[in-house]
């Protein structure tokens, strides 16, 4: 019997409290019925009474709850958090898919994401088991996590209320919730995806709730009767009584499932065990049970009376079509189960079926197909046909196939009438099935009487102990549980055993994490099964009597009894066959019988003697190892029941026998233990007493009754616990063994104490504290035997065969614990016990192993053994013990040294995992993959328990890799993080720290964020996040630490409680730039006040100053006009300061989904600089609408700001953001919906918003909307999008169209938006309409009489953009001719004749244009140059590109116009893209030298000229040289747009300097001012767009005077100048320097409609260029800004970084970062090649994609520091850092340390608290002791931080504490031998040039030192061990603990062993020893010259008298010569 683990606690439902405070829904309004007030409260009264239950207790009819565990793992908690604290940082910086980060990388996949495996140590997982619950009570659902612990009862608590009574609630698992898509996250992020969620269900609709928050609503379509949960979603039960039409008892699917909360409910298929497949709608199937991590399902048949199991999978394409077949009409029904239950197709009858039509039909198991009419009105979710339960009769009248049942929920009776009309409905589609159950298995109920059968209350799965697992479902009314054996669960190929095992039972639950089944006997006793075998039965303190029930005590069992019945109960394990199959008439005989069973005696029960309420009825709620009793009463008792064990070192020791011992030993094993660990009574053992009990319990069952040296309690202590220290904590160091009598009390008293000290609960008046007392003492003493020497060895236990499995097994245990710090203190039990046992089997080498470890066990070596050989020939497996000792560090150094023959080391899974995983690591950084197997072999005994659970995968690395990086991957494959690697011993994470610094230093491209994690490069593991970004919204910044990007001001974000004081005392100017003055552009130019100087150029929002004097003469009135006319010439330029602004601030600003927009308003007064008067225009003429334009362009400013990424832009956001007043803001508002779609975020604007906007007919908007639309939609031919701009187009409209009136501009933002949508496509229709609309003539009437020049162009560049770089490729556009065509409109000819839709309207000539016979090319030809520029754009068509030259003479300069000379230069351009260079070479070749010479360039030209004949026309020549230049220039602003290149840069500032002399030349007279103005600001534009983003100074110089030109004075100087020099301005410092142009055809098409050189003379000119279409520009912007950041501080840096380019064999270096990059499809490597920083790598085809990512959403690329360096920005000059970096660099180790050389390091992570706290010792006193260490700490750590290898301070410190313990063991020896070895090795030509290594040696000679003194002193012992086969305990008793001590570790040091001077005459106290004797005898012996040294030295130390000094060199030279001989 055992006890349960806490005291029983009464259990009341948490949420029931909760649940009565909770007020509940509200009474919902009747909106069907308009009653009065009194009428509907009574009605709402009598609708919620309920008569049925009546007979019940209401309250408790009314509630349910279900509880689970929430599982909380000690060791993986801390980790979670950090990781938790990671992904938050993570998301809120990158958005939620960072956390799938580690998926994108080049490791192979098995390495990421291993295969799940099983919780290796089934029963012993260190788990806080914590539960939450689920309560319903009517309308209230409250969840509540947490347990009562005894705190203040406060748990995480929610609650929701339903508008109609819940009928069912329950956890979700998360793959539901998470949905499809999630499954590749959840695969990448299992761990850290911790959501739960739970379902509630009311009358009508299923609801989820998530607790992160989320929540989701589905209605239900049908009544669900019940709710079951699987792995593939859930699966809903429709009600019986809704699962027919009434009246004509159609079946319809009763069994829908659901894979995701938004999905609909399909219904699932059923494939019989005769492979028939039909829907499931037999009523008299019932779903039993089904569990959310399984998909088995069990099933209950009722009418054949079994339980039958099937899998639930997805369904396959055949068995979607043929459950979807429609049958025709006059199909027969056949009845549902004709003959027998297993019917086959043969049966169906079928009459002409078509059976692949798309409808449905619904079959029964059956398999009867049958066509039925279509009743879309009915619908059920699916499409389905009818068969009868009840009636085989004929009703083949009904028609097709139900679809959509939707209605058969509000109508459940239908009139034949109705059914009739249904038959008629068109049929919709049905929805197809998801989910298939498969029939695996029907119950055997063979012989079985009808009477007996029924249906299982509940049912469950449940694994045991040894890794069965079974399927038990449990039958109430005959008490029986059904244990149905499961073999390859979890995996496809499941199978069931046919024969189940039968337990009686009055109820069971399972109990998972136990892995037991707790059971409710008839009897009303529960006991703990594992599988179908009885562990034990368990004791529940009676706390529900009201008064004591008299229960007699237990009986003391006898002690004679318990050796022989023992053994008689274990001779057969399995007790199934021995249960009775019906529970016994006689129950208490019955128990009896059970508990002969149990090795532990039964409590005497009497069954008269319980009292009904005190039996208990039920079981419920397991979670973890807590379940609730349910008694008679009506009481709850909730009990936990104890776990296996509770420390480490016991787990680890039952997880080893699991993997030696056969199931039945394995269970033998499990049943002692745990009952013997958990008697009745207080069980709260010291860990020494739980050892204590582990190892006797242990030995009993080996059949090894005690350690045979219980002479005296002395004795005893020191067999029992190790006399090192009696704490388990205290680490391994003490000085010998304390006083026997103290360990004894300790051990075995303490037990007797125990309830005394802390009893938990008393359990009743009738026990009493002896009885315990008592008890203890059985349980502790017992094994040891009754007196002193009656020990014997049983052969017959049931362990006693596999003894030298389990001691082999625990020896390797014993060895991999050494390897983990954390075990160390738990070493000495384990080699106690195996010290014993060795002594017991005369293993002599382990002996001496355990006593070198614990050289105090040599006191007990002296005892005879106890087994000999003829118990050897007994036992089983003895050939592990024939080998000496395995020794892991034994086997570490000869991997290091690399000796070939020697044993490999046994690995068992599971035992020493960690051995092998080091084995491993060391043997590749040492040798490489060649040897990874060799050192190391498999050990498997094939009949042990683990053979039941499955193999792990394989683990694999890349071959070709460098050893570094392979290492990395066996580590990750290993799954050992940096702080499991710090866990190793010294030596080895020496040996691995080294090979990871390599890593370190030449990091694995592409590689997964662990990887990096695990070489310390967290810039890199950062980068490894890069492509997972996503756009933070609004501030990312409050609350964490502030990490700066691309648009951080200069100054973080103020916090809000500053905000208003900071308003009020320094108003901010509202320009819309507020955000401008950001870091990174401080960065890029720190030196200057570029920055200000542009806000202040482009600031449109305050008035401007009127500076004009008043002269002495002038008038008032007139003084008042001079100041307007100034005014109006100022506002022409304050009205083109939006666009500028709007390339400025282009995409800087996120808002949240809750900020309004607020715009800028542009201020069109002026201010008078000395009184500051306000100056209005009242007294001159101006247009009335002039503002009308600009108010656009700052709303399209406004909009341009919000970036691309934003979140949540969608159609409510926009239409709240309409300005509610003014007409001023209609206009903004239209900019700003252009805006929103050049950006992207128009898709999102819902249809009948669109239409809402456009039925208002404003002209502004529609054009926004029409351009905004069509580039959001961009190239993509959205139909939806065609069908709007047609409406706005005539020609795309058919002839019989209603006549609309549509302005022009509307037209014209159409014709460019078709342009758009159809952009590369070369669309045959659309390229027809476009070309045909070039030549549009005027008319009819007077229509399309104005603006005919634009309509005509934007035609025209549509044509281009719909062609692009097409040329004459595409076969559809050949008919049409596009080229020649084109080249008619460009060069005139007569009329040809219109084709088209609308052919006929241009009958009628225009009323006001008379164009003549000839095309007019003034309209038409610049559209049809740029047209045939875009179309053969990038060809090289020379034939094309000749009809673009400019003449050659003057006659034929005659006729062209001078600007289209300029189109045409441009146009040349593009078709010759290849040929354009940014030379002037090439620049001046294209004005044809024939005209050159008629250039009047200077004054000197003019007087040549004069004398010249006269008949030259200069004006045409000097215009054409212009608009050629122009057109040149502008060509090489395309070609190297954001290039900043140098040579276009002389080339175009050259012809600006020379176009900005012209008013001082004769060129100004000949051009006119108007040209040479027009084509000044074409350079302008063009020089701008190379330096796109750049800033550049001297640009912004020329800028900044063109700009100055205004007043009555510059009467040239229009609108459109002042456009264009804006524009040049936003492109130098485009989206605030973190934009530049893109060079793909579409961004150059994009570019060439936006700076069209032709700008407006005033604000409302759009004749040759529609003014909105400035702002395509946006279409050719492109984020290429590498922007670094410190990853330690989280601010942006200054870096240098270098390029490859594609075909270049050196790096280019770059201005220094932050900066725009090339274009990357130029590069193949970017590289931060920083003497400051880390090198970081980003190669093409590796990380390549990280960058791309950064760059696009403009992200910091991480750096990190390197040590004792600064930041540029801190040290331009490197001069500060300069003496750490002198230190960084040194070779050699300094060994006199100045602290104020640590100080330059102070901005290392570690350095300055390392400083104060360990070396800041002002003002103490040292000893010399004290100073020496604290010299060699300021050593090691000098060296660490130095050489910045900080992460090395932790392996230097423990070597350092190895060398220098007062008390050296073992384990620090070996770490020196492994030091020794590793440093010693001689095929390392290089010297370890990443570690310390004379700081290691220096340790290693402290050592030698230690170790030659204590062989010096401690002489005479290490001769008695060297010349004895064995240490006698007399001779051992005569040294003190530590001289002992260090006799092991010298013995160890120096590999001696026993007996080795047996041989050698030493020759004492005859004269002096004969060295070269001894060095001869000990070489034939073979030892190593280390031994030999040692031998020497022991020898020289006895024999002080002689003067021989033997050195080591000397030895080994001996040893050598020896050898060669």
């Amino acid at each position: 019997m055992i006890a349960v683990a806490e005291p029983p606690l009464e259990f009341v439902p948490r949420g029931r409290q909760s649940a009565a405070e909770h007020p509940g829904p509200q009474d919902q309004p009747l909106p069907r019925y308009q009653l009065p007030t009194s009428e509907h409260v009574l009605l709402q009264r009598l609708q919620n009474v309920n008569i049925s239950a009546a007979g019940e207790d209401s309250s408790a009819g009314q509630e349910s709850w279900s509880v689970r565990e929430m599982y909380d793992d000690y060791e993986a908690t801390e980790d979670r958090a950090a990781r938790r604290r990671q992904l938050i940082e993570r998301t809120k910086r990158c958005g939620p898919k960072a956390a799938a980060a580690t998926q994108l990388t080049s490791l192979p996949q098995n390495l990421l994401n291993p295969a799940p495996e099983r919780r290796e140590e089934p029963m012993c997982d260190y788990m806080v088991n914590n539960e939450e619950e689920l309560y319903v009570y009517r309308n209230t659902v409250v969840w509540t996590q947490g347990l009562d612990d005894g705190d203040d009862g406060v748990y995480k608590r929610m609650c929701f209320t339903a508008d109609t009574p819940v009928r069912y609630a329950c956890f979700l698992n998360r793959n539901f919730v998470r949905g499809r898509l999630a499954q590749l996250e959840a695969a990448i992020q299992t761990k850290d995806d911790a959501l739960t969620a739970i379902c509630v269900m009311d009358q009508d609709s299923l609801r989820v709730y998530c607790d992160d928050g989320e929540d989701f609503l589905a209605n239900l379509d049908f009544p669900v009767s019940q709710v079951w949960q699987t792995i593939h979603g859930l699966l809903l039960q429709k009600e019986s009584g809704q699962a027919l039409v009434s009246h004509l008892s159609f079946p319809m699917p009763r069994l829908f499932s659901m894979s995701h909360p938004l999905h609909e409910a399909c219904p699932v298929v059923l494939k019989t065990a005769t492979n028939s497949i039909g829907y499931m709608t037999e009523p008299e199937y019932s779903v039993v049970f089904t569990t959310e991590d399984s998909d088995l399902v069990l099933l209950y048949d009722v009418k054949f009376f079994k339980h039958f199991v099937a899998r639930l999978r997805k369904v396959t394409v055949e068995e979607v079509n043929h459950v979807s077949q429609t049958q025709d009409l006059g199909q027969t029904l056949l009845g549902p189960r004709s003959q027998s239950a297993g019917n086959s197709l043969s049966g169906i009858k079928q009459t002409g079926a078509t059976p692949k039509a798309p409808g449905g039909s619904f079959m029964v198991r059956s398999n009867t197909t049958t066509g039925m009419g279509n009743m879309s009105k009915f619908g059920l979710s699916q499409s389905q046909s009818f068969s009868g339960v009840l009636g085989q009769s004929n009703r083949a009248s009904l028609g097709t196939p139900l679809s959509q049942l939707h209605s058969s929920i509000s109508q459940q009776s239908a009139s034949m009438k109705e059914m009739r009309k249904i038959t008629n409905v068109k049929p919709a589609k049905p929805i197809e099935p998801e989910l298939c159950l498969e029939h695996i298995w029907t119950e055997n109920i063979y012989g079985v009487p009808r009477d007996l059968c029924e249906m299982a209350t509940r049912a469950f799965i449940h694994t045991d102990l040894v890794g069965q697992t079974f399927l038990c479902y449990l039958l109430a009314r005959s008490s029986r549980l059904q244990m149905v054996r499961l073999t390859g669960y979890g995996s496809s190929e499941v199978q069931l055993s046919t024969l189940a095992t039968t337990l009686a039972a009055k109820d069971a639950v399972g109990l998972s994490r136990l892995q037991m089944i707790a059971v409710l006997d008839p009897s009303g006793s529960l006991i703990l099964y594992t599988g179908t075998v009885l562990i034990s039965k368990v004791h529940i303190t009676p706390l529900l009597a009201p008064t004591p029930s008299p229960v007699p005590p237990p009986p003391p069992p006898a002690q004679g009894k318990t050796g022989a019945s023992d053994n008689t109960s274990f001779v057969e394990v399995r007790r199934s066959s021995l249960l009775p199959t019906k529970a016994p008439v006689d129950l208490a005989g019955f128990d009896e019988e059970l508990h002969m069973l149990s090795p532990i005696l039964p409590q005497a029960v009497s069954y008269a003697q319980r009292q009904a309420h005190n039996v208990c009825k039920s079981l419920r709620d397991p979670a973890g190892n807590r379940l609730t009793l349910v008694y008679a009463t009506g009481r709850m008792l909730r009990i936990a029941l104890p776990l296996l064990n509770d420390t480490r070192l016991l787990t680890r020791c039952v997880a080893t026998l699991r993997q030696v011992l056969s199931p039945s030993q394995f269970l033998h094993f499990v049943i002692r233990w745990y009952s013997a660990r958990n008697p009745p009574g207080s069980r709260d053992y010291s860990i020494e007493q739980e050892w204590l009990l582990f190892r006797s319990t242990l030995l009993a069952l080996m059949g090894l009754t005690a350690a045979p040296d219980v002479e005296a309690a002395g004795g005893y202590g020191r067999c029992a616990t190790p006399p090192l220290n009696a704490s388990f904590g205290g680490g391994v160091a003490g000085s010998g063994s304390g006083s026997g009598s103290n360990c004894s009390s300790n051990s075995t008293l303490g037990a007797q104490d125990e309830p005394k000290k802390r009893r938990k609960y008393n359990d009743c008046e009738d026990y009493t504290d002896d009885d315990w007392e008592f008890l203890l003492l059985q349980t502790t003493l017992a094994p040891c035997g009754a007196d002193g020497h009656s020990y014997s060895v049983d052969i017959g236990a049931p362990l006693f065969p596999m003894i030298p499995a389990i001691f082999y097994s625990l020896h390797l245990l014993y060895e991999d614990l050494k390897l983990d710090a954390v075990f160390h203190a738990a070493l000495p039990y384990l080699a106690t016990y195996l010290h014993q046992l060795a002594i017991d089997m005369q293993l002599d080498s382990y002996v001496l192993h355990y006593i070198l470890d614990f050289p105090e066990l040599s006191h007990r070596t002296g005892k005879l053994s106890l087994l000999g050989a003829a118990h050897g020939a007994m036992m089983m497996h003895q050939e592990l013990l024939r080998v000496p000792a395995p020794s892991i560090f034994a086997q570490l150094e000869h991997i290091v040294l690399g000796e070939e023959e020697v044993l490999p080391y046994s690995f068992v899974g599971n035992v020493n995992e960690r051995s092998r995983n080091l084995l491993q690591l060391v043997s590749l950084v040492v040798h490489g993959q060649e040897r990874l197997k060799h050192w190391w072999q498999l050990l498997e005994l094939p009949e042990a328990v683990q053979a039941n659970y499955p193999r792990r995968p394989k683990r694999s690395i890349t071959a070709d890799a460098p050893r570094s990086h392979q290492l990395l991957e066996l580590i990750l494959a290993m799954q050992l993080t940096r702080r499991d690697i710090e866990r190793f011993p010294a030596a080895v994470h020496l040996i691995v720290a080294e090979a990871l610094e390599e890593a370190r230093l030449a990091p694995p491209l592409g590689c997964s964020t662990a990887t990096y994690d695990l070489i310390l490069r967290p810039e890199l593991a950062e980068h490894t996040q890069l492509p997972f970004m996503e756009a933070s919204i609004g501030q990312p910044h409050c609350g964490r630490v502030y990490k700066e990007d691309s648009l951080s001001t200069r100054c973080p974000p103020p916090t809000t409680g500053v905000m208003p004081e900071h308003d009020s005392s320094d108003p901010m100017r509202y320009d819309d730039m507020d955000n401008m003055d950001t870091k990174l552009l401080r960065l890029r130019f720190p030196d200057d006040m570029r920055v200000e100087e542009v806000r202040r150029l482009l600031n449109s929002s305050e008035p401007v100053l009127i500076e004009v004097q008043q002269s002495p003469g002038t008038s008032d009135h007139e003084f008042i006009e001079e100041q307007e006319k100034q005014l109006f010439a100022l506002c022409a330029r304050t009205m083109t300061l939006p666009l500028g602004r709007g390339m400025f601030t282009l995409r800087t600003m996120m808002p949240r989904p809750s900020d309004s927009l607020s715009m800028p308003r542009l201020c069109l007064v002026g201010r008078e600089p000395v009184k500051g008067t306000t100056i209005e225009m009242q007294q001159i003429e101006f247009p009335a609408n002039m503002h009308m334009w600009p108010s656009f362009h700052n709303g399209v400013a406004t909009g341009l700001k919000i970036s691309p990424q934003t979140q949540d832009i969608d159609s409510t956001w926009i239409v709240y953001n309409k300005p509610k007043a003014q007409a001023n803001n209609a206009l903004e508002h239209a900019g700003f919906l252009m805006a929103l779609g050049l950006n992207g975020h128009l898709k999102s604007l819902s249809f009948m918003s669109l239409y809402k906007y456009l039925v208002k007919c404003d002209e502004m908007t529609n054009v926004g909307l029409l351009l905004g639309i069509s580039a959001a939609h961009r190239g993509t031919m959205d139909t939806r999008t065609t069908k709007l701009l047609s409406v706005h187009l005539e020609a795309l409209l058919p002839a019989t169209a209603m006549e609309l009136d549509i302005p022009q501009s509307t037209q014209v933002a159409a014709l460019m938006g078709i342009g758009l949508l159809y952009q590369g496509s070369a669309k045959r229709h659309i390229a027809e309409v476009l070309l045909q609309e070039i030549g549009r003539p005027p008319g009819p009437e007077m229509e399309n009489s104005v603006e005919r020049e634009s309509y005509a162009m934007t035609a025209g560049l549509s044509l281009g953009l719909v062609t692009l770089g097409q040329g004459e490729s595409p076969a559809g556009l050949r008919d049409l001719q596009l080229p020649d065509t084109l080249h008619y409109y460009m060069v005139g000819g007569v009329k040809r004749p219109i084709s088209g839709s609308q052919k006929e309207k241009y009958r009628l000539a225009s009323f006001q244009v008379r164009e003549g016979d000839n095309v007019n090319i003034d309209v038409t030809a610049p559209g049809a140059t740029l047209a045939l520029g875009l179309m053969f754009f990038n060809s090289g068509n020379t034939a094309i590109a000749e009809w673009m030259q400019p003449p050659d003479s003057r006659y034929l300069l005659d006729m062209v116009r001078p600007d289209f000379l300029l189109l045409r230069t441009i146009a040349r351009g593009l078709i010759l893209w290849q040929d354009v260079r940014a030379d002037n070479e090439w620049f001046q070749a294209q004005f044809p030298q024939a005209l050159r010479v008629h250039l009047r360039l200077s004054t000197a030209d003019e007087d040549a000229a004069s004398s010249d004949d006269g008949d030259v026309d200069y004006e045409a020549i000097t215009q054409a040289y212009c608009n050629i230049m122009a057109g040149a220039a502008f060509c090489i602003g395309l070609k190297y747009a954001g290039t900043e290149d140098a040579v276009a840069f002389a080339t175009l500032r050259t012809v600006i300097k020379e176009f900005l002399r012209f008013p001082c030349s004769p060129m100004i007279d000949c051009a006119g001012r108007t040209t040479v103005e027009s084509c000044l600001m074409v350079l302008l534009i063009s020089i701008s767009l190379v330096f796109a983003g750049s800033g550049n100074c001297e640009i912004l110089r020329i800028i900044r005077y063109l700009r100055s030109r205004v007043g009555p004075q510059y009467p040239h100087i229009t609108y459109g100048s002042h456009m264009a020099i804006h524009m040049s301005l936003g492109l130098l410092f485009l989206g605030a320097g973190r934009f530049t142009i893109a060079k793909t055809p579409e961004s150059i098409a994009a570019l060439v409609c936006a700076f069209f050189p032709k700008f407006p003379i005033h604000s409302n000119d759009n004749r040759y260029h529609l003014q909105a279409l400035r702002h395509l520009y946006v279409l050719a912007v492109e984020p290429r800004l590498f922007l670094p950041r410190d990853i330690d501080t989280h601010q942006l840096c200054l870096a240098n970084i270098s390029v490859l380019e594609i075909g270049a064999t050196e790096m280019r270096r770059l201005p220094i970062a932050p900066c725009i990059l090339p274009e990357l499809s130029s590069l193949q490597l970017v590289v931060v090649d920083d003497e400051n920083y880390w090198p970081v790598r980003f190669e093409r085809s590796r990380n390549w994609h990280q960058l791309e990512k950064a760059l696009e959403m403009s992200a910091p690329i991480d750096i990190k520091k390197r040590t004792g360096c600064l930041s540029h920005l801190e040290d331009p000059d490197r001069l500060k850092s300069m003496l750490a970096q002198t230190l960084t660099m040194e070779q050699s180790i300094c060994w006199q340390i100045d602290i104020n050389d640590l100080h330059q390091f102070g901005n290392e992570r570690l350095v300055k608290p390392f400083l104060s706290r360990c070396l800041a010792t002002k003002g103490t006193d040292f000893s010399y002791p004290e100073l020496v260490k604290r010299h060699q700490m300021m050593l090691l750590f000098y060296n660490a931080v130095v050489k910045d290898r900080i992460h090395l301070l932790p392996v230097y410190l423990t070597l350092y504490d190895h060398v220098t313990k007062s008390m050296i063991n073992n384990i620090d020896v070996w770490q020196m031998k492994l030091v020794d070895a590793y440093l010693g090795r001689r095929d390392l030509a290089e010297q370890h040039p990443l570690i310390s290594v004379e700081l290691i040696q220096m340790m290693q000679e402290l050592f030698k030192q230690e170790m030659e003194d204590s062989t010096s002193e401690l002489c005479l012992p290490l001769r008695e061990f060297l010349s004895q086969k064995r240490l006698e305990p007399s001779y051992v008793t005569t040294v003190s603990g530590p001289d002992l001590q260090r006799a092991f570790c010298v013995i160890n040091y120096y590999n001696l062993m026993p007996n080795m001077l047996s041989g050698v005459d030493l020759g004492t106290g005859m004269g002096p020893v004969n060295y070269m004797r001894i060095l001869y005898e000990c070489r034939q012996q073979n030892l190593e010259a280390h031994t030999i040294f040692g031998l020497m030295k022991i020898l020289q130390a006895l024999d002080a008298t002689t003067e021989v000094v033997v050195t080591l060199d000397e030895a080994s030279l001996l040893a050598y010569s020896m050898a060669t001989q």
